[in-house]
């Protein structure tokens, strides 16, 4: 274990991207440690004073003997062990601390995220899906919060399957305290996460910065319920911004548990219901259903529409058609559109394929 490096993944306030060119510059930790880091001439003088303080009180020797007592390892983005999805994306951590073991990452990690309040049905969907796709092989990410993240892990580990818990405070920190057997059990079932260090405290800024490790993880992120303005929609923008798959499980409409859940499907999240709908909007399975169908009943005469979905409806047919075509097609907006699809693929009329693609 190096432990300069050990000491070097303490300073994650300063960002990834400022670590590694302060370790091209200097070649290695050790070198950055013992010399004065202007002569990188990278940071603002903050920046130099912040390391500086660091060299005086955070002993390298003491940090490495800290991780070895609590079986805590630290894997650099530069680390074969290092997830190559989380590496792709901006701002990626300089590094992870690790408790337990990663699992494998040929296999599909899914993110499983909502709010710390909930109803009964968003408690029962979040562990019955999340148990769902473990069985299929799924990885099931979260963020270990109270609430639906707390399902999800507990739904995947009551399926014997992986998943992976992303902490906003120290690896060794649980939080909240009312999960230490959970946590217990992710490490011995999967593995605990986090880019900040032993000991590091919870601190409302940390959270947000988390969440970007938990979309940054995973192949796509499924909200479960969520309102307008909740907390995981933080963790949606950048799925977007890292190009993932955002999922979005339906709810009541009367329910401010599902508001922005629903809000999300009219905007364009794929909806979810099971396993299936998960795995075909990533791709994980091929569907081989026949997507053959009648003619006859196809007449949109027959068939109760809005006006806007009848528009849609008579676009498609035998082939998958992606949205931007439907838009052109349609003489709709992208709102409109997006709405008509989302009322035809819930009422079970069409069918929504990885991509963006639409068929009946």
């Amino acid at each position: 274990m190096d432990k300069y490096l050990i000491w070097l993944a303490h300073l994650y306030y300063i960002g990834g991207d400022n670590i590694d060119n302060l370790l091209k510059f200097f070649g290695c930790a050790e070198n950055l440690y013992r010399n004065d880091v202007r002569q990188a001439n990278i940071l603002s003088e903050n920046m130099v004073e912040k390391i500086n303080n660091a060299k005086k009180n955070i002993n390298p020797e003491k940090c490495a003997e800290l991780m070895e007592q609590k079986s805590i390892r630290f894997i650099q983005k530069d680390q074969e062990e290092y997830p190559e999805l989380l590496a792709e994306i901006p701002s990626a951590p300089f590094g992870l601390f690790v408790r337990g073991e990663l699992p494998d990452f040929n296999k599909k990690w899914i993110s499983i995220i909502g709010s710390r309040k909930h109803s009964q049905y968003g408690k029962d969907i979040a562990r019955s899906l999340s148990g769902e796709l473990a069985k299929e092989g799924a990885v099931i990410v979260s963020g270990m919060a109270e609430g639906l993240d707390t399902q999800a892990h507990m739904g995947a580990l009551d399926s014997k399957g992986k998943t992976v818990a992303v902490l906003g405070s120290g690896i060794d920190v649980c939080y909240p305290k009312s999960n230490e057997k959970l946590y217990r059990d992710i490490v011995e079932e999967g593995a605990v996460v986090s880019e900040y260090p032993p000991g590091t405290l919870p601190n409302k800024w940390q959270f947000p910065a988390r969440n970007r490790i938990i979309s940054g993880l995973s192949h796509g992120v499924i909200v479960v319920e969520a309102g307008i303005h909740s907390g995981t929609s933080i963790t949606v923008d950048y799925a977007l911004e890292q190009g993932r798959e955002v999922l979005a499980v339906p709810g009541n409409i009367t329910s401010h548990f599902s508001a922005g859940t629903n809000l999300m499907i009219k905007e364009g999240a794929h909806a979810v219901t099971c396993a299936a709908d998960v795995m075909d909007a990533l791709g994980i399975i091929k569907d081989d259903r026949d997507y053959s169908f009648n003619e006859e009943i196809h007449k949109i005469e027959d068939i109760p529409l809005a006006p806007n979905e009848k528009t849609v409806y008579a676009l498609l047919g035998k082939e998958p058609l992606d949205l931007d075509y439907i838009i052109m097609e349609s003489g709709l907006d992208y709102r409109n559109a997006a709405v008509a699809l989302t009322n035809l693929e819930i009422g079970g009329k069409i069918k929504k394929l990885p991509g963006q693609r639409y068929i009946l």
